[in-house]
């Protein structure tokens, strides 16, 4: 109740700050004004309303799609516009009294009005290049370790929060899988936030996933969203796929020198390091999933020589990722050294809330495991 108050506070902040600084200094009627001000509530309000829908669901799917995706659309053009608004006037401000007063003044109405439509109109593009950054096919990042205790040479892809929900088509999973299957993996490791929507709304879609293929196995363990909508429902689809489904618990893979562990969410369950890693031998290298990339803090002392973690998006629309690394104790994207182990984190396949990625693109990791030369 307390971060819904939150939200709401900073939200109808949002609006008032959005509106006035549109429409204040521009003559339009009572009804302009009412109408301005109820598309910037709905786009502020909306992922609430989305949520009471999505966990409620009363409308036909093709009704609730158009609702959901317009609603998440205007959210995160009503961000994107506010931030650009805010750029805007302290770059104008700073600028005004630096030269001396020597450009316009942002307080000239005229000049405000006009810069006003050159905002909105960028922020516009910026919102429809977002839209293609987020629904493009992810990038494949590359990286490479060597260590004795690998038998032979191994490709292990890291696929983490697709956030699959019943809007997402068939055929965007289906593309998914057949790019990734392009990658010809070993082993794919999947650290959570893989469904983002109930079991029996989304079966379908989540069918396609079990035409990955991955000779030495599949490896998940939850994400926050999945226990959102019942975790050990999820658990048991996802082993039924015939992945090896990882809660505080590991196994080893044969002939190959590895240990694969993994945790599931913090959030919704208490994290065992110790229980993940019990059957690990010491010839065995060690890898961690674990969608939260704080967990990192914890398995120091356990001999992990990787985890591999999602969850951050990489803060998915800048610039949050400020607050996603302030959130995550420092971690939001890529790859981390302590004095025992190492940790990537991926930014993920797709996305939550806006259907939008700015200067955090989608990514999936590709990890060569190569024994010591």
């Amino acid at each position: 109740m307390s971060f819904l108050i939150a939200y709401l506070v900073v939200a109808f902040s949002c609006i008032i700050i959005t509106v006035r600084t549109l429409i204040a200094y521009t003559a339009c009627s009572a009804l302009t004004q009412t109408l301005v001000y109820g598309i910037f509530i709905f786009a502020w309000l909306s992922p609430i309303l989305i949520w009471k829908l999505q966990t409620n669901v009363f409308l036909p799917l093709w009704l609730y799609s158009i609702f959901a995706k317009l609603g998440y659309f205007m959210l995160g053009f009503a961000f994107l516009l506010l931030f650009t608004i805010i750029l805007r006037d302290i770059i104008w401000t700073a600028s005004y009294y630096l030269s001396g007063k020597n450009i316009v003044s942002p307080l000239n109405h005229q000049a405000l009005r006009t810069a006003n439509i050159i905002t909105f109109s960028a922020a516009f593009i910026i919102c429809l290049y977002s839209v293609y950054a987020a629904e493009k096919l992810p990038a494949i990042l590359h990286y490479q370790y060597h260590d004795s205790r690998i038998q032979k040479p191994l490709k292990v892809l890291l696929i983490s929060d697709l956030h699959i929900t019943k809007m997402t088509p068939v055929s965007k999973v289906q593309s998914w899988v057949k790019y990734f299957n392009a990658q010809k993996p070993d082993i794919i490791l999947m650290p959570g936030d893989i469904a983002d929507d109930a079991v029996r709304d989304i079966k379908k879609q989540i069918r396609e996933l079990k035409k990955l293929k991955a000779p030495l196995g599949i490896y998940y363990t939850l994400g926050n969203h999945e226990t959102y909508f019942d975790a050990i429902a999820w658990e048991a689809e996802f082993a039924g796929l015939g992945w090896q489904v990882l809660h505080n618990s590991g196994t080893s893979v044969a002939d190959t020198g590895l240990y694969i562990a993994g945790l599931p969410d913090t959030g919704a369950f208490a994290v065992n390091v110790t229980q993940a890693v019990r059957n690990a031998q010491s010839h065995e290298y060690r890898i961690m999933l674990s969608h939260i990339p704080t967990t990192f803090n914890l398995i120091k002392p356990h001999q992990v020589d990787l985890q591999v973690s999602g969850h951050t998006h990489g803060g998915q629309i800048f610039p949050f990722n400020w607050l996603t690394k302030w959130g995550n104790k420092g971690y939001v994207f890529g790859e981390y050294t302590s004095s025992t182990a190492k940790m990537l984190i991926s930014r993920g396949v797709g996305y939550w809330g806006p259907p939008m990625r700015l200067m955090a693109p989608s990514d999936a990791m590709l990890i060569e495991l190569l024994p010591e030369a």
